[in-house]
């Protein structure tokens, strides 16, 4: 099967899950109650959801350009921000989140000549953010057993998600791990994919000794994945949902469990798998079911909204059209 073939299959599978969801979610939860949810909306919380999320977006994005320096690619500011935005505008509005890692590792490794150091730059950008996403839940999750406060046993598998994450971060800063690979691809006939992993590992390894430096980076991380939870707890807010105390510790701990459930390449963008997980998983917060929906609903059209940025970013930078007879 030809990776064209296999990738519309995919793609198809996804379609078909999306649809899936969407159907048994509208069985189990009338769209009426989500729209009573969402009708009576406080502009202000939302634009403070809109902002909450736009800086964690600008910090996002210094921290993709640390990462790129730690590993030695030295592209300008305004090149690497104008490229994260356009990111995210991709992972909104393609079908794949892994598009808008795509465009920014083509982009800026043709432009810089080093694809697998930018390669390996995002994905270690990628894994940080999840580790320290699942770090605040784990922290969360702490202070509500020391409290008292009740959680799903669901929010259990977050240890052994953080410890596949940090053993995940380990192996690919190892360069015993990437010479490994490199003996592995030359022994099945792969040799010509030697030289790009050799690369890969050694720009890795640049930062694997400066422990001081990754954990600076690994603490911007986490006042990022804040902002980010900030956002959903502001569109609660937004749509005049009651949070108290309690329900937002809850949060803490229920929303990267539902971000890293999305994670799972089963429907288009998240569609349909974030309704009906918020549906089940949020109402421990004390929510009911729409507002569950209509909470993450407001956050994700937050997200998608901000995203419209890179899709600006993208319109203002395109390539000239040839004249005739260029």
């Amino acid at each position: 099967m030809s990776p064209a073939i296999r990738a519309r299959l995919f793609l198809a599978l996804k379609v078909l899950g999306t649809v899936a969801l969407v159907a048994v979610l509208l069985t189990k939860l009338p769209l009426r109650e989500v729209e009573a949810a969402l009708s009576h909306p406080h502009w202000g919380w939302l634009v403070a959801s809109l902002a909450a999320y736009g800086i964690s977006a600008v910090l996002g994005a210094w921290q993709w350009a640390l990462i790129l320096r730690g590993v030695g690619i030295d592209a300008g500011w305004g090149e690497i921000a104008r490229l994260y935005h356009i990111g995210l505008f991709f992972n909104n509005f393609l079908p794949a989140n892994i598009g808008g890692d795509a465009w920014k590792i083509l982009d800026l490794g043709a432009r810089d000549g080093r694809r697998a150091g930018v390669l390996g730059a995002t994905m270690l950008d990628r894994l940080i953010g999840l580790a320290a996403l699942t770090v605040l839940a784990l922290l969360a999750m702490g202070a509500a057993a020391v409290l008292h406060v009740p959680l799903p046993k669901v929010a259990l598998a977050l240890l052994p998600i953080g410890i596949l994450l940090f053993a995940v971060l380990a192996a690919l800063l190892s360069r015993r791990l990437g010479g490994l690979l490199i003996a592995i691809a030359q022994r099945v006939g792969l040799g010509r994919l030697a030289g790009p992993l050799t690369q890969f590992t050694d720009d890795l390894a640049r930062v694997a000794p400066r422990v001081g430096w990754l954990n600076g980076i690994f603490g911007l991380s986490i006042g990022i994945q804040a902002l980010r939870l900030l956002t959903h707890l502001l569109a609660a807010w937004g749509l005049g949902i009651a949070i108290s105390g309690q329900a937002a510790l809850q949060l803490t701990v229920l929303i990267p469990v539902l971000a890293l459930s999305l994670t799972l390449p089963i429907s288009i963008n998240g569609i349909g798998l974030r309704e009906s997980v918020s549906a089940g998983l949020l109402t421990w917060a004390g929510l009911v079911a729409p507002q569950a929906v209509a909470m993450e609903l407001a956050a994700y059209l937050v997200q998608v909204a901000f995203s419209l940025v890179g899709g600006v970013f993208l319109w203002r930078h395109r390539r000239p059209r040839a004249t005739r007879g260029s």
